[in-house]
């Protein structure tokens, strides 16, 4: 039998056929396999996760398709320890079961860092490096001296601390200034509006110390704004370096601050010309925004 009529026998077309079709068979069952061993199109959309607990997670069983890993931890006395502050990936996030999510939560103490040299800074560079360390102002006190708002002295805890010595994390530093020669008054600024974080610094940038705070209508922190100060912020009261300023606190959802600006600004219409720090451009911004 020639090559040629075996080729075309009933026989070898045969046997084709059940090899093309074993290849099928073979191809489509590897696709069907990775498919299922990748879970191809089981998709699960990643639930926020953020502020449960790593306890939260296993009671409820979130975790159940996920694996989770611990990938860094902050300190954040605010929140609970182990408090979920951030994942990856992010919430809304399509992801397939099996999948590795790295999450940030809270520790139970915080980091230590090697406190920085403030010596002979000025004020605001202090207040800038020491924002940089995680670290916050306590007080601001004040001496006789001709250098004017540098630092003489850096104090945590009621005792000088030295440059490099290892301090927690988010302490705060009592900050020792020079008067300077002149009389030692500042302007208190202008806060109406302002948020209580935002006043804190701008308070602590112009010389000033925070003194009590009181809230008149809630204690949501997300919504408070200064209602007023004593010493006066709208009438920009002249003070001593180191005062201390009262702040007064008012919901912005049950308080109209916008027309409380507009009237205060009325009332100062006579001096906005004369006091360019005293108009509608420097408390009119993202601060004031009421939702």
């Amino acid at each position: 039998m020639g090559i040629k009529r075996f080729l075309f026998s009933t026989t070898f077309l045969k046997h084709l056929g059940f090899v093309v079709i074993a290849g099928i068979i073979v191809i489509f069952g590897t696709i069907k396999a990775l498919d299922i061993y990748t879970l191809h199109n089981e998709e699960y959309t990643l639930p926020n996760y953020k502020n449960l607990t790593l306890e939260d997670l296993e009671e409820y069983r979130l975790g159940s398709e996920l694996e989770f890993i611990v990938s860094d931890s902050l300190f954040d006395d605010k929140k609970e320890p182990g408090t979920i502050l951030a994942q990856n990936p992010p919430a809304g996030s399509k992801v397939k079961r099996g999948r590795n999510v790295y999450l940030t939560i809270v520790t139970e103490t915080p980091e230590k860092i090697k406190m920085p040299n403030l010596l002979d800074l000025t004020l605001r560079q202090s207040i800038s490096l020491l924002e940089t360390y995680g670290l916050k102002v306590d007080k601001l006190s004040y001496v006789k001296n001709l250098a004017e708002n540098a630092v003489l002295q850096q104090i945590y805890k009621g005792k000088p601390i030295e440059p490099g010595e290892e301090i927690y994390k988010g302490s705060e530093i009592e900050l020792v200034l020079g008067t300077g020669r002149d009389k030692n008054e500042v302007t208190i600024p202008f806060l109406i509006g302002k948020k209580q974080s935002r006043a804190v610094k701008i308070l602590h940038k112009n010389s000033l110390n925070v003194g009590e705070q009181y809230f008149l209508d809630s204690e949501d922190t997300s919504r408070l704004r200064i209602y007023s100060t004593k010493p006066s912020s709208a009438n920009r009261e002249k003070v001593k370096m180191g005062t201390y300023v009262d702040l007064y606190f008012r919901s912005d959802r049950n308080f109209d601050f916008f027309e409380l600006i507009r009237e205060i600004e009325k009332q100062h219409a006579d001096t906005t010309q004369a006091d360019s720090t005293f108009n509608s451009d420097d408390y009119f911004n993202e601060d004031i925004i009421i939702e």
